[in-house]
């Protein structure tokens, strides 16, 4: 019998991504990629870019709103008004906790961040 281990439901959406880090005093390079899988937990983004494992990242989803509510962010209700057309970027802190052949797992932390379109 095999047991989920996940607390978060997962959802496959491939969506647009765009990760960022600093990996040096040089400004941050931005990998564009697609989150093959997420949830309100994290995320497994598909990506050549090798990153150290506990590489401290920001990545910036491109989600309808309707997605946005599946997934169950935890927003302010402010932060949903802002939202005025179909799609918004969503901005979340997080860190490297698995790195794949195809792609890295990413744990998010709790500070999201919208920006409207």
């Amino acid at each position: 019998m095999s047991t989920n281990r996940r607390e978060q439901e997962r959802f496959s959406l491939n969506l647009q991504a765009k990760i960022s880090y600093r990996h040096t005093t040089d400004a941050s390079p931005v990998i564009d990629t697609v989150a093959a899988n997420i949830s309100s937990g994290g995320a497994f983004v598909t990506t050549d870019h090798r990153f150290p494992l506990a590489t401290k990242v920001s990545i910036k989803f491109y989600l309808s709103v309707h997605d946005l509510k599946k997934l169950k962010f935890i927003l302010s209700m402010e932060s949903l008004k802002q939202i005025k057309g179909e799609h918004t970027w969503v901005t979340a802190n997080g860190i490297v906790i698995r790195q794949d052949d195809d792609g890295v797992g990413i744990i998010f932390d709790t500070d999201y961040q919208l920006t409207p379109m």
